[in-house]
């Protein structure tokens, strides 16, 4: 081990990192609690994603109650200078997301609402089809006339696009028609495991042209087909999506879905095949990255892989926050 992989903790400790996805239920303290240990500087949260306007409401309205009452060690990101001044003043930065436009429930103006209260990050489909477009459990269809108008509208108000569960058309038309750069948060490419929910080649360097960034997803099933995986395999796909669109296009976007409420987690899984399911379920958790309280192994990882200090810090946080001022302003 080098003295570079020595110092993991010290490095990471100074430096920016960004947890791209993380669909834990943060209405439990001890998902915040994970991400300080696990040196975390901005988390993009999922707050939304099947849920109507109501809803997804008082979900922002009881977060926001959280926020206010843990101030000094959480706040919200409205702005990517926000997040440098995460990292400066020992906080954690929220950033608020959906990981569906269902919230939107077909009207337009509802995203400059969103927008104004701190919404940063939309995925435009869940796992089906909807108002936008199509998932990737459903017969892809492609970005609808309403979906075109909601992609031009988030390029306008300076909402990140997220593709990562969207079917293989809606993902292209979607990188197409978008004038700004987009994102996959949290999804592995395909050739380097071939489970359904992970995103083709052809995708993946369509986002990278644009200017986009693919968050690693470590999600086992996503990154073995069989077996335990861990944080090698892990460090795999990153190195394989490295390789595929290059270093300045490749982060971070583990997924974690910590302290969830079972009835919450049935729901996430209603519309998975009951075969696929009852795999997911029994696939034992990433050993040695089983929470984002342990991220900073995933630094070590990347030191003993032989990436350099500047490599370290564009996966590690870096491209997130340079897509997020690119896009946000």
């Amino acid at each position: 081990m080098n003295t570079k992989s020595k110092n993991y903790k010290d490095f990471q400790s100074k430096e920016i990192f960004i947890d791209g996805l993380n669909a834990s239920f943060f209405l439990n303290p001890n998902v915040f609690r994970n991400l300080k240990k696990g040196n975390v500087t901005a988390v993009n949260g999922t707050i939304a994603a099947w849920h109507n306007f109501t809803e997804t409401m008082e979900m922002i309205g009881s977060l926001m109650t959280i926020l206010d009452a843990s101030k000094d060690s959480i706040f919200l990101v409205e702005r990517a200078v926000d997040i440098v001044d995460a990292k400066r003043t020992g906080r954690t930065g929220f950033i608020m997301g959906f990981q569906d436009t269902a919230p939107l429930e077909g009207k337009l103006y509802t995203l400059r609402l969103f927008q104004k209260l701190g919404i940063r990050v939309i995925q435009l489909t869940y796992n089906t089809t909807n108002l936008v477009g199509s998932g990737f459990m459903t017969k892809d269809e492609g970005i609808t006339s309403f979906g075109q108008e909601v992609i031009e509208e988030m390029n306008r108000l300076g909402i990140l696009i997220d593709i990562s569960h969207c079917g293989e058309k809606t993902s292209a038309m979607a990188v197409e028609i978008s004038v700004k750069p987009l994102a996959v948060t949290h999804a592995n490419p395909y050739s380097f495991c071939p489970h359904p929910r992970n995103k083709s080649d052809s995708v993946l360097k369509a986002v990278a042209k644009k200017g986009g960034v693919v968050g690693i997803n470590a999600f086992p099933a996503m990154l073995k087909t069989s077996g335990q995986a861990s944080l090698e395999d892990y460090l795999n796909a990153i190195d394989y999506t490295v390789n595929l669109i290059g270093i300045d296009h490749t982060a971070l976007g583990p997924d974690f879905m910590e302290e969830m409420p079972n009835e919450i987690a049935d729901i996430v899984l209603k519309d998975v095949p009951a075969e696929m399911r009852e795999k997911m379920k029994k696939m034992p958790a990433l050993k040695n990255f089983e929470s984002i309280s342990k991220a900073p192994e995933v630094t070590d990882g990347l030191f003993r892989r032989g990436y350099s200090e500047d490599e370290v810090r564009k996966i590690i946080g870096l491209n997130w926050l340079h897509l997020y001022e690119e896009v946000w302003r």
